[in-house]
């Protein structure tokens, strides 16, 4: 089963699925239902390839020389590096090390100090890389078949553009991970450019005893939700393209919120239907797994352009999360009911929790957020 189907599987508590080949949509999954109505399961991010619209299924296909994996519109081979390719250009991760191990999930290199992990996202690479002795930096290097001049960047995340509000490929910081995989505390990025065509990247993790760091980089796809973070200690900071919050309070963010909207252009054919229910479902990355809301906000939010300073106020408080399967379940139905109309935008946010609350955005390759849309 591929991993689409296994998350949708854990939805719907292994109720079994019944497909409607008759719609397509590069973010969505159509189901019917023996009550006669229909479900759609529409990822944050595509999820079938933009040439052939099959579903993507996150494995590695190895070979004499190499492994080999499709995404949603790249393509990844690695070798002694590892290359990302797709129509707009090339470009290639190197990274230390000697082949170690291969399965269908995974590709690891090795030396004396660093191991390094690569898992397959939805349209790029997972990398998970551990440092011994703990206080060295990992570090890789970013080598493009073109000029580029422009990129964005902050602790979060690292673009380089292929035009002003576009990435061609952008890293992103996941956090330090547990041997379960479960992020256990934030890690920052730091950029270096060497010339137009090469950058090198150099992670830190917040846990100095502990240097196993997961960061994701994938080429850019359009995203179903449009979302940023804002955050007290860093008030004109913005993060379009980070692919983690840590919602509510921390040392290194202070107050932390998630503003989203939905892009109901991604999934028009919807506008049509009658909305009976849509839940928002988000993985769980953490084993603090305190409740989270959803709220409502006065106006329209930028995504580009919204931080901790002009934040849009937020009013009445829409759904409460319950959580299970690995993922926080809030039900939009009062925000989400009537596709005919303007998308609303919202805030995701920790529900007074002591610590933060670790969840992905939209912007996530590696845990997609799910929204669950009952209609007739």
């Amino acid at each position: 089963m591929s991993f689409i189907f296994k998350e949708i599987d854990k939805l719907r508590n292994g109720e079994s699925i019944n497909l409607n080949e008759m719609l397509s949509n590069r973010y969505t999954v159509y189901c019917r239902e023996k009550d006669k109505t229909k479900t759609a399961y529409c990822f944050s991010v595509p999820i079938r390839n933009i040439k052939t619209n099959d579903i993507v299924n996150p494995r590695f296909f190895h070979y004499k020389h190499g492994s080999t994996f499709v995404g949603s519109e790249a393509t990844v081979s690695i070798t002694d590096k590892i290359r990302l390719l797709n129509q707009y250009g090339m470009c290639d991760i190197v990274i230390n090390g000697d082949l170690s191990k291969k399965t269908e999930q995974a590709v690891f290199f090795a030396t004396d100090k660093q191991r390094i992990e690569i898992n397959p996202t939805l349209n790029g690479i997972m990398l998970t890389l551990e440092c011994k002795p703990a206080t060295d930096l990992p570090k890789i290097l970013l080598r493009f078949n073109r000029s580029y001049k422009s990129s964005r960047t902050n602790s979060k995340f690292f673009s380089v553009m292929r035009e002003k509000f576009i990435p061609f490929i952008t890293a992103s910081c996941i956090g330090v991970v547990n041997s379960y995989g479960k992020v256990v505390a934030p890690c920052e990025i730091y950029s270096q450019r060497l010339n137009n065509f090469e950058y090198i990247l150099t992670f830190s993790g917040t846990y100095k005893s502990q240097n196993r760091i997961a960061i994701e980089i994938n080429m850019q796809e359009t995203k179903l939700f449009q979302d940023t973070t804002v955050e007290s200690k860093n008030p004109k900071l913005n993060n379009a393209f980070g692919g983690i919050a840590y919602l509510g309070t921390s040392s290194l963010f202070g107050e932390q919120l998630l503003y989203s909207r939905l892009e109901i252009s991604n999934i028009a054919e919807l506008q049509s239907k009658k909305i009976i229910k849509s839940i928002l479902h988000i993985p769980q990355l953490s084993y603090n797994t305190p409740p989270i809301a959803v709220n409502k906000i006065s106006k329209r939010f930028c995504s580009f352009g919204s931080n901790w300073e002009n934040r849009v106020p937020i009013t009445d408080t829409v759904a409460v999360s319950s959580l299970s399967n690995g993922y926080y379940h809030l039900d939009l139905t009062k925000l989400l009911g009537d596709f005919r109309k303007k998308s609303e935008n919202f805030v995701i946010r920790d529900n007074s929790s002591n610590k933060p609350v670790i969840i992905p955005t939209g912007d996530s390759f590696y845990a997609p957020q799910i929204l669950e849309v009952k209609y007739q």
